[in-house]
């Protein structure tokens, strides 16, 4: 069937990049966002001159983003000038020891014997990243840009199969006999919530891939992104429509036929592209009653990436260390604990300062800082009134003062209850899906119910920046028949 209008839920990354693919198809596009701005996950807030992340805090395997660029027919570089982070990752291990990971394929040990170390960790590295090179290229040159395909995995990667096997932990201790360095190493992937014990191997990829390729900001923060898409959507002619709530999607003859939304009439179209998660659409969006058992069954068992408290500060003083990324962590055997609530008197946080990087994101001579702090799973989302915030964030910014001088300016702090209410993260789940999660637990872009399409963050490869932009395309693709 060819279609002729099209309607997003969602003016996310997914969203924006599946609308922007169709409208140059010809497809008359119109995009519902809830909220007040695009780019959910990946959008900023300014707060008292300060400018903070919604999510998304800096921008990994370039050459995949440059790649779903170019198949949106945009000049990345022209549109989306990046500035490099130079230094990404730095490390304090309980010993004392601090590790530094780049610039330029290296990291550096400091502490007892540090000469030494530092020059056998890395002949361990440059075997690692010759190991793991190849895996990286095809993983950003040939499976994330492709929708997930048995047959096109078992032939472009087969030879790397049995490299794929295990987990984080296993090849980090296979690989770096220092265990301070597999402590910064694993440290690089606390983003993810995951144990390095449970952390499926392929996420090394995004480690190999900070050493190869860098991570990067664009030159106007984060919300770059998406302000770039919405123009170029709107220049191609399609139309996004701000602080509207779709509220149902209706069906017809088992085929999704139009919206209903809040405050309007029913808007009739030929396709929808979802992409506010697989679980939202198949539990929310949808009469259960016409839900597909199979697909009530995935949203049911979905499993869930996991919850944090955001804090972010807005500093008078300028803070300069040497790494966009700081992290005091235990072993990392023990890495795990930190993705729950920690102890009033531990030193253990993870935290970055991109004001480092950008300066112009705090008024002249502050800083802006930003940092997750682990949060009791099973606490309801209720329960996180004002004074179980107040608490809770104030034991993360005591343990950051440990290590910072802080002379506070602005304070914003995100409970799992916002991300879940204003980002419309189910169930508070900063992923979604865990990022642990198999392609069998991922929603499908082409959904059981007719002219329903999926993208984001559930479906696959839409883990991140570049791949949730894919995850639009191939939604994309597929509403136009070419899947």
């Amino acid at each position: 069937m060819t279609i002729e209008s099209a309607a997003i839920i969602g003016g996310g990354l997914s969203g924006l990049a599946a609308g922007l693919h169709l409208a140059r198809e010809g497809v008359q596009v119109d995009v519902f966002e809830a909220r007040d701005d695009v780019g959910g996950c990946c959008s900023t807030a300014n707060v008292g001159g300060y400018t903070f992340n919604e999510g998304a805090m800096f921008l990994a395997v370039p050459q995949l983003l440059d790649s779903v660029y170019a198949r949106l027919g945009l000049d990345r570089a022209a549109l989306l000038p990046l500035k490099r982070i130079e230094v990404p990752q730095a490390s304090v291990l309980d010993s004392g020891t601090r590790v530094v990971l780049g610039p330029d394929r290296s990291l550096r040990i400091e502490g007892a014997d540090e000469a030494a170390r530092t020059l056998a960790a890395n002949a361990e590295l440059a075997r690692f990243l010759d190991r793991w090179r190849p895996v990286l290229r095809v993983f950003a040159d040939d499976l994330l840009t492709r929708p997930m395909s048995l047959t096109h995995v078992l032939a472009s990667a087969w030879r790397y199969l049995p490299q794929l096997r295990g987990t984080l932990a296993q090849e980090l201790t296979r690989a770096f006999d220092d265990v301070d360095v597999r402590a910064a190493m694993s440290a690089a992937a606390l983003y993810t919530g995951i144990a390095p014990e449970r952390t499926p191997i392929f996420q090394i990829v995004g480690i190999v891939s900070m050493f190869e390729d860098g991570v990067h900001l664009p030159e106007r923060g984060m919300g770059a992104i998406a302000d770039g898409l919405a123009q170029a959507l709107r220049d191609a002619g399609g139309r996004i429509h701000l602080g509207t709530t779709v509220e149902r999607i209706e069906l017809q003859g088992g085929r999704a036929r139009a919206l209903r939304i809040a405050g309007q009439e029913e808007r009739a179209f030929d396709a929808v592209v979802s992409t506010v998660g697989g679980m939202n659409t198949f539990e929310r969006l949808l009469d259960p009653g016409q839900v597909p058992t199979a697909m009530r069954r995935r949203a049911r068992k979905a499993p869930l990436s996991h919850r944090a408290l955001g804090v972010q500060l807005g500093l008078r003083n300028r803070l300069a260390p040497e790494a966009f990324c700081i992290n005091h962590v235990p072993a990392m055997e023990q890495q795990h604990r930190m993705h729950r609530p920690l102890p009033a008197d531990s030193a253990w946080l993870s935290y970055t300062v991109p004001s480092t990087v950008l300066p112009q994101l705090a008024p002249e001579g502050g800083s802006v800082v930003e940092l997750y702090a682990g949060v009791d799973p099973d606490l309801p989302m209720d329960a996180w009134d004002e004074d179980t915030t107040r608490r809770a964030a104030d034991e993360a910014i005591a343990r950051l003062a440990r290590h910072e001088t802080l002379d506070i300016a602005q304070a914003r702090i995100v409970t799992p209850r916002e991300h879940a209410r204003r980002l419309h993260l189910y169930e508070g789940a900063l992923y979604g899906l865990s990022p642990a999660a198999t392609p069998q637990q991922q929603f499908p872009h082409r959904t059981p119910i007719d002219g329903l399409y999926l993208a984001g963050q559930t479906t696959y490869p839409g883990f991140g920046v570049a791949t949730s932009l894919w995850s639009g395309v191939f939604a994309g693709d597929e509403a136009l028949g070419r899947g």
